[in-house]
């Protein structure tokens, strides 16, 4: 999950309905999703994940899958596990997953700030 010698080692896999719902969004070059995780301590332990259509920032590290770039902030990277899960559907919005746990159902793609 850390990035050793510039490999990040963060996987996401983008289920099908989640690609079909992406082919629908229109990225500028230099656009895509970036992904940004915190730990968060409660009453239990979580992890809270934003989506943002926005550019690369600063330090943050790529991963293209299927034609898509992914932007995680360096310190996101520490809150992910090792491989994601990206799906969707329909009047709920995206689910991010991993095989261990559901971060949580009914994300939006945030567009950023103009």
């Amino acid at each position: 999950m850390y990035v050793k010698e510039g490999v990040i080692k963060v996987k996401i896999e983008i289920r099908e309905a989640a690609l079909k719902e992406l082919s629908k969004v229109h990225f500028s070059k230099e656009e895509g999703i970036r992904i940004v995780a915190e730990f968060v301590g409660t009453c239990s332990i979580a992890t809270d994940i934003e989506l943002h259509i926005e550019e690369k920032q600063g330090e943050d590290k790529v991963i293209i899958e299927k034609g898509i770039n992914f932007f995680v902030p360096e310190q996101s990277l520490e809150s992910l596990p090792n491989k994601l899960f990206l799906d969707f559907k329909s009047g709920y919005g995206y689910k991010v997953s991993s095989a261990e746990e559901t971060f949580g159902y009914n994300f939006k793609l945030k567009q950023k700030n103009k």
